[in-house]
């Protein structure tokens, strides 16, 4: 799969980005569909991401992996990114597999990070079209994080010019003020009231990008979520990706 080309997925309607997939067939028909949705600036085929493809064709389910607009070798940019525009992606990536290679048995949902926080979302919205959601590190507040770690100057700056320049230890890239927004409209109290879907979220003890708190936070206000805090982890988790899936595929099984 990492050599392979990518699965396209067209757009719906004007101003939408055409979608680059990876898509590991079923060994039969009836099987789950796991899909893996990467972090912001990442993309589909990192190292987490085709070590659990490897092990869930192993055991005979289909996995995807989809490039969020901007990110990979999907169309776009960064700089309109927005919760709502993940929520669409993911939408329109289900979609075409399931119309390429489905009915599936069930469907799980898996999210490192920015994709993490999406898949909650997705299952809070569409309860019926999501049988268990695995999120590593899932990025609440994002945007409203970035912006206090702006300061006050830098933050009123960004609200006036509209563009913030990003820059990380891996990536520069520009960013609207439309993410800080649109965040607004998903508000975490709501995604607490929404979501039904049994969940589960692996987080590193030591995460120095979405502090651990915000997910016992989560998890403690919710039965069916369940918190795995990897000790010692970071905000990736790939030196622990055998524990990862490990945890994800019992959990997976519980609705067998």
């Amino acid at each position: 799969m990492s050599e392979s080309p990518p699965l396209w997925v067209a757009p719906r309607r004007e101003g939408e980005a055409r979608l680059a997939m990876d898509f590991v067939p079923p060994a039969e028909k009836g099987s789950r569909l796991w899909v893996f949705l990467h972090g912001l600036n990442s993309h589909r085929r990192g190292e987490k991401a085709l070590y659990f493809a490897r092990q869930v064709a192993r055991r005979g389910d289909a996995f995807a992996s989809l490039d969020a607009t901007g990110h990979g070798d999907s169309e776009g940019d960064l700089l309109n990114l927005s919760l709502t525009r993940n929520l669409t992606d993911l939408d329109r990536g289900l979609a075409f597999i399931q119309e390429r290679a489905g009915p599936f048995r069930a469907v799980v949902l898996i999210g490192s990070s920015m994709g993490g926080l999406t898949a909650l979302w997705y299952a809070a919205n569409n309860p019926t079209r999501v049988a268990r959601v695995v999120v590593i590190a899932p990025a609440f507040e994002m945007a409203g994080r970035l912006l206090l770690s702006l300061g006050r100057v830098r933050a009123q700056e960004w609200r006036r010019r509209g563009v913030l320049h990003v820059e990380t230890g891996f990536a520069e890239f520009d960013l609207s003020y439309h993410f800080v927004e649109d965040e607004s409209r998903y508000p975490t109290v709501s995604l607490m009231r929404k979501l039904e879907t049994p969940s589960l979220i692996l987080h590193g003890s030591d995460d120095e990008v979405v502090p651990c708190q915000l997910s016992r936070q989560f998890a403690e206000r919710l039965a069916h979520v369940r918190l795995v805090e990897v000790h010692g982890g970071d905000h990736r988790l790939t030196a622990q990706k055998e524990r990862l899936f490990d945890e994800m595929w019992r959990f997976a099984e519980q609705e067998a």
